[in-house]
């Protein structure tokens, strides 16, 4: 058994294996590591890759780097006054986003010097250009830049198990020697006749993560008190979910080796090291009875006997059971964003001579054909088998190397290792096609573009006739044109990536492309498309990117089957029941998914599950630093929607206050600074909460002022609505600040020449109206009317005709709510507010959705003729509204018929 199970784990090593999918973690749990002392990992401790898993998994590391309020993001938004997008004619604007250049505030103030530190090295150690995390860098001296190269990979796992140690506050003799500006990094044997680590020109990048850990290991070690601070991680759930488990060196080096470490093999390696260099520190000590007991307690952390599992839980093999029964109803190959590959350093590929090119400096970064690889998966795969398959396509010698590849990679994977990278770069890498771009010498590195994509897409499948048609089709449209201009392309590219789909039920949809010039003057297009797989309903959408200098697919929504939900549902409830008395800081990360994943299950977004909602609700009105790491518990902040949630809801919650929350008004800054808003739905989406609260100008600085005045509106129902719904849907999070907010945004509606048709569009604004009084905890008619008097001295200067078909609409609407409190008072409040001197008989149309519940319209009208009827007057009113009401229903009843 334990041989067989070693032999399964060296295969591993040197076969076809991703980043340590949760089977591998399983196995690694159930392997006898050290044979000598019959030791597995132990299940509870920090060695367990389950901790990686689960942590990248629910984004905590995501929202860490991106929006950390430590983090100054350097990026711009700047108006181009002249351009417009033919779509939306919005105006065009320049998004500029410079992650190299993200550095640390200097005004920290609570422990400045470890907090300045340790998001230094966090920059350093997750580069994550292009909104996506990630270690890799363009950066030959950057910390992942020099682990993978090839003099450092023999003593790469002993320098990880370094790290790895020091942030557990074991403080390994690691020595680093500064010469002519260059590090040299030596650990030696504990009798010094060798070296574990001998690196001559280390990286200043892991010299800093090193000096850091040992600074803090000699400062708790100065200050026992410290110990708590930076070391203690949480044991129970009330500790974890305070987040500050964020900000301690275990979360910062784990998480960053989960990531690096992408076989088993090279996982086993690792825990080996470990062990090595922590036997030997424990043993260097003189032999006492004490020292062995205390041999025994550390070694015990991180090991076990096998027959001492008994009574511990085995964590792996619960997840690998939960993504056993996903798995199961799996429609598209990607149904989490933690699946969606992510760009790494590859090397070069020399197809002449069919070898990879040992050369650091001919390393690039692979942007676009990791897009290529994301959509070549959406293309091959088959939701009857949930494999890959490429059967349907022509086997010549121009497809062998594709076919190859799904041959060796047949079913998704939730990550993707180093060797799949360098494999599909054998694939797609230094074409014959000249008019395939690429960004360097010997045809490696591809440039972005439509057209450029589609060659090698082509190419690599065969190039079948109907879709080098389609291809051509596009060229003669583009050549119809000018650059710049937006055209319409979608059918083309439908045709076209539909003869190659296994799935035939795969549609695509997309708005008009821009047409622009690329570097070798060629005119490409530029814009988003979306694949949508259908499965009785739409059950999985992604959406492609493409630009001028990135390309990227990102999954939206969910894509899950609601039939399939309660089976999911089922599963992760018995886990979480299982995990309700958490004890340890992986009971804790695990109970804390479950409860995320059975949000994410329950509603569309996490943050719409109502108490993820007063969670998010809560902290951001409670304000400070501590609710900022709270937020970040709750999902991957990575939709626009759930960026604009948060955006909106801190905007409004903060307008009229004397509060400068600068916590929350950085996070925020940052995930306004790492969204691409050159389009106006983007932009106006995020940036939306500016319209409850101007000072949002003051807090994002780095935007460009026209921006506020040009570059966002609310000119359309998409607009209103939301900011709407935001307001009224809060509830008792905003009662201090509702009639402030509301009235803003009503003095910014009635300022829009398009006033009535945002107004009388938003068909559900009398219902967000009624749902805040349903929630509200003051006095509900008085608050009625308070809304209905902002409405009124908005609006009252406007067109009164309109005016009053708004609120005979509402008076209609009302009906529809059957328990509605104080309901006769309202209406009365509407029939006197409805002016009859603008009041016209005749069929309207445009109102005719309001009028829901005929009969009990008419009840209410036939019953209350004498109190509405008490002048003459109100009796023209009201004999106006039958007559109207009637003409209506008639009309709708004569256009059904």
């Amino acid at each position: 058994m334990k041989n067989s199970m070693i032999i399964k784990l060296l295969m591993m090593m040197y076969t076809v294996c991703a980043r340590l999918e949760i089977s591998d973690i399983k196995t690694i749990g159930e392997t006898i590591i050290i044979q000598e002392e019959n030791l597995l990992i132990h299940p509870d401790g920090p060695l367990n890759p389950l901790r990686g898993y689960i942590m990248h998994r629910s984004g905590y590391m995501y929202n860490k780097r991106f929006y950390a309020p430590e983090i100054d993001t350097e990026y711009s938004l700047d108006l181009y006054c002249n351009k417009i997008y033919v779509n939306d004619d919005a105006p065009i604007c320049n998004y500029t986003r410079k992650v190299v250049y993200d550095t640390i505030y200097g005004d920290i103030y609570q422990d400045k010097d470890y907090y300045t530190q340790f998001h230094a090295n966090l920059i350093k150690m997750f580069p994550s250009d292009e909104g996506i995390l990630s270690i890799a860098s363009d950066v030959s001296d950057e910390f992942t830049s020099f682990l993978i190269k090839d003099k450092v990979q023999p003593e790469c796992m002993y320098i990880l198990a370094v790290i790895f140690l020091l942030s557990e506050k074991v403080d390994i003799p690691i020595k680093i020697y500064n010469t002519h500006e260059e590090y040299l990094l030596v650990l030696k044997t504990a009798d010094g006749t060798s070296t574990y680590i001998n690196q001559k020109k280390s990286s200043k990048d892991l010299v800093n993560l090193i000096r850091f850990l040992k600074m803090n290991i000699t400062n708790a070690n100065a200050n026992p008190s410290n110990i708590i601070e930076i070391f203690i991680e949480p044991t129970t759930y009330e500790e974890f979910k305070t987040g500050q488990f964020l900000n301690k060196p275990q979360f910062l080096v784990q998480s960053y080796i989960y990531e690096f470490i992408d076989t088993p093999g090279k996982y086993i390696e690792f825990i080996k090291a470990v062990y090595t260099l922590l036997t030997e520190q424990i043993e260097g000590n003189k032999f006492t009875l004490e020292n062995m007991a205390i041999r025994d307690e550390v070694l015990g952390k991180y090991f076990i006997r096998r027959n001492a599992l008994w009574g511990l839980k085995n964590h792996a093999a619960v997840i690998c059971d939960l993504k056993k029964t996903i798995d199961g109803y799996r429609n598209c190959p990607f149904i989490d964003t933690t699946e969606l590959p992510t760009y790494t350093r590859v090397k070069a590929y020399d197809r002449e001579n069919d070898k990879e090119i040992d050369d650091d400096a001919q390393k690039y970064i692979n942007r676009v054909e990791v897009t290529i690889l994301e959509l070549m998966c959406c293309l091959m795969y088959d939701p009857e088998t949930k494999k890959y398959n490429t059967d349907h396509l022509t086997t010549k010698k121009e497809t062998e190397p594709l076919k190859q590849f799904f041959k060796k990679y047949p079913v998704p994977t939730e990550s993707v290792s180093r060797e799949m990278h360098q494999d599909w770069c054998r694939v797609i890498a230094s074409s014959t096609n000249d008019k395939i771009l690429y960004a360097r010498k010997g045809k490696n590195q591809l440039e972005t573009g439509l057209l450029n994509m589609l060659y090698v897409i082509s190419d690599i499948t065969g190039n079948k006739e109907e879709v080098l048609k389609e291809i051509e089709n596009m060229i003669i449209a583009r050549d119809s044109n000018e650059a710049g201009e937006s055209i319409d392309i979608e059918n083309n590219l439908s045709v076209l990536l539909k003869a190659l789909a296994k799935d035939k039920n795969l549609e695509i949809s997309c708005d008009h492309f821009r047409t622009e010039v690329r570097a070798d003057e060629t005119i490409d297009f530029f814009d988003d498309f979306d694949l949508v797989y259908i499965d009785k309903i739409v059950c999985g959408r992604l959406t492609v990117h493409i630009d001028e200098v990135r390309s990227r697919l990102d999954l939206l929504g969910d894509s899950m089957l609601n039939e399939n939900k309660p089976i999911i549902k089922e599963k992760l409830t018995e886990i979480w029941n299982a995990y309700d008395n958490s004890n340890n800081y992986i009971e804790c990360i695990i109970r804390h998914y479950i409860s995320v994943e059975l949000a994410k299950i329950q509603s569309v977004c996490v943050y719409e599950e109502d108490p993820v909602k007063r969670i998010i609700l809560n902290s951001i009105n409670t304000g400070g630093y501590n609710s900022v790491l709270n937020i970040f518990l709750y999902g991957r902040i990575e939709s626009l929607d759930y960026k604009k949630y948060i955006v909106t809801h801190f905007l409004m919650l903060y307008a009229n206050s004397d509060r400068n929350d600068l916590s929350l008004i950085r996070m925020t800054n940052n995930i306004i600074g790492c969204t691409h808003m050159e389009h106006f739905f983007t932009r106006n989406n995020l940036l939306q909460g500016y319209f409850f609260n101007p000072n949002a100008k003051e807090y994002y600085k780095k935007i460009n002022e026209d921006i506020w005045s040009h570059g966002i509106s609310i000119h359309i129902i998409d607009s209103f609505k939301p900011l709407c719904q935001a307001l009224f849907r809060s509830t008792v999070s905003v009662e201090n600040i509702f009639a402030y907010c509301f009235t803003e945004l009503m003095k910014t509606v009635s300022e829009s020449n398009y006033w009535y048709k945002l107004i009388n569009d938003h068909k559900s604004m009398i219902k967000d109206i009624l749902y805040y009084l349903d929630h509200t905890t003051k006095p509900k008619i008085n608050t009625f009317y308070e809304i209905m008097n902002i409405i009124w001295s908005s609006l009252n200067g406007l067109d009164k005709y309109k005016l009053t078909n708004i609120y005979l609409a509402w008076f209609f609407n009302i009906f529809s709510y059957e328990n509605l409190q104080d309901k006769g008072d309202c209406l009365l409040y509407l029939f006197n507010i409805i002016d009859n001197n603008y009041l016209i008989i005749e069929d309207k149309e445009d109102i005719r959705w309001s009028i829901e519940k005929e009969y009990l319209i008419f009840n209410y009208l036939d019953t209350n003729r004498i109190i509405l009827c008490n002048n003459y007057e109100n009796t023209e009113k009201y004999n106006k509204i039958v007559q109207i009401f009637i003409n209506t229903i008639t009309s709708e009843s004569e256009t059904n018929s």
